[in-house]
């Protein structure tokens, strides 16, 4: 008799630990196997919000783009490596009229700071997304059309 209760409670253990170990499984994503669906591109209308010449085609997924108070934000996905990232969103801040002025790359999240004109124009900041491998982009540059245009300074009377 005891010697049956002892495969009874064995039987429940592997059979609660097999439950475990395949909930555990189907979470490896964070929050469950849905966090690592393909992200879903922003719609065209917050697309065009984005300035000219700014593209993400060589990045990875625009999922969201917002134009608050003189401000432009752009949040992405990719997977690319951290460093090819903050290469490939420099070059897209440039091709949209702004100028790279420096990153901070520490291996697990990195900033890429840009100026237009004599003004501090954004940042991108790329951290780690919930699934394995993938990046979270967050890009604010001010709205190039609240620039004012650079002045000249006169040298005489």
């Amino acid at each position: 008799m005891v010697e049956r209760g002892i495969h009874r409670q064995r039987s429940t253990v592997l059979a609660g630990t097999a439950a475990l170990l395949i909930a555990l499984g189907g979470c490896s994503a964070g929050n469950g196997g849905d966090a690592c669906q393909a992200p879903s591109p922003a719609p065209p209308a917050e697309t065009a919000l984005m300035p000219d010449g700014l593209s993400f085609d060589q990045i990875g997924t625009v999922t969201r783009v917002i134009s608050t108070q003189g401000h432009i934000t752009v949040r992405a996905v990719t997977a690319k490596p951290l460093d090819e990232v903050t290469v490939l969103i420099q070059d897209a801040v440039t091709a949209a009229g702004y100028r790279p002025a420096g990153m901070d790359n520490e291996g697990f999240e990195a900033e890429v700071f840009f100026t237009s004109g004599l003004y501090a124009a954004g940042q991108a900041v790329v951290r780690r997304a919930e699934c394995e491998g993938q990046w979270n982009i967050e890009l604010v540059l001010i709205d190039p059309d609240t620039v004012p245009p650079p002045t000249t300074r006169r040298t005489g009377p």
